[in-house]
């Protein structure tokens, strides 16, 4: 599926499914194009200085309804811990409401709804000593007592002193339980997920992710700029938009295999294992202009290096044609 977002007139394209990847470094283009998406899905009025974001995104060739996705942004330690505390616009929050209201909640409800009616009665006859004020209490307040609650761990620590990777799997849980009690069409997305996780957490957290797309109707998207923070399979890699000085589309892994096969400069054994690993090294830096690493920056690191003792021994050279294929400029 298409995704394209449009910026005064510039417009790009991306590809767009349940597992959706944002790498590059054009940090500024990638916070367009995430602020795009959730201003769109959101009950949010446009600002008079925001006039480039309305009916900017389309899906399929058309600007989708305000309220096709129930849209989340996840950005900070801070975003992820707030969506699964206790108050009314939290992911936790809604869950507790809908179960809350369901019928096999309502027999508990209802003795607590007596004690707190007798409690507050007695209240008012021995600390108010029946004046003209009295401590009123209703059904409304129930709910939103709930919500004051706190959320700890099983073993009563406090959420803030979890790691990020506990956190994000935690709401993803809740995220899970959200999709069961209300199946609705949602979209959350991490935007710097790479600042808050290491690149093992991260692969791990988009698997989990990816299994809840088969079973709910939720999708996801990732923003990413550190190397190797890239998520590769045959089902994913058709849906990583790299956004450095261009955007460019990774092709399916049939078709980059067969590319690679054809124009390696020269023989070497190429499988979907290998090149997925050498794709994830090299997917932060596509269309990025003088990626190329300078003898001079190199001698300057083997320098720095040498002084803390990690050495770099050239056992041999590297292949001529494939230092070819590096200097040539028409080489494709």
């Amino acid at each position: 599926m298409k995704l394209i977002i449009r910026k005064g007139n510039s417009k790009y394209e991306l590809s767009f499914d349940v597992i959706t990847q944002l790498c590059g470094s054009n940090i500024p283009l990638k916070s367009f194009i995430i602020n795009s998406i959730c201003k769109h899905f959101s009950s949010e009025k446009y600002k008079e200085y925001e006039e480039d974001l309305i009916d900017n995104v389309e899906i399929g060739g058309e600007v989708p309804g305000r309220k096709q996705w129930e849209c989340y942004l996840i950005a900070s330690t801070e975003s992820i811990i707030s969506a699964i505390q206790m108050n009314k616009g939290s992911i936790l929050g809604k869950c507790m409401k809908e179960y809350v209201g369901e019928f096999d909640c309502q027999n508990e409800l209802v003795q607590i709804d007596d004690i707190l009616l007798r409690m507050f009665e007695r209240l008012n006859k021995t600390v108010l000593l029946n004046e003209s004020i009295e401590i009123q209490y209703t059904k409304e307040d129930l709910f939103d007592m709930l919500l004051q609650t706190s959320v700890r761990t099983v073993d009563g620590r406090d959420i803030h002193v979890l790691e990020n990777a506990e956190l994000l799997n935690i709401l993803l849980d809740i995220i899970n339980k959200q999709q069961q009690l209300l199946p609705e069409k949602r979209l959350y997305i991490f935007e710097n997920i790479d600042h808050l996780i290491s690149k093992d957490e991260y692969i791990g957290f988009v698997l989990r992710c990816q299994e809840l797309t088969k079973e709910s109707n939720v999708w996801f998207i990732f923003s990413t700029s550190l190397d190797e923070y890239v998520y590769l399979d045959e089902a994913t890699i058709e849906n990583v938009n790299i956004i450095n000085e261009d955007v460019f589309i990774i092709p399916s892994l049939e078709h980059l295999l067969s590319f690679v096969d054809e124009n390696y400069p020269v023989e070497e054994r190429w499988d979907e294992g290998k090149l997925i690993d050498v794709m994830a090294k090299l997917v932060q830096k596509i269309g990025r202009a003088n990626e190329m690493i300078q003898p001079l920056e190199l001698v300057i690191l083997k320098l720095i290096n040498e002084t803390n003792d990690i050495k770099k021994c050239w056992k041999k050279s590297p292949k001529t044609a494939e230092i070819q294929c590096l200097m040539d400029e028409n080489v494709i």
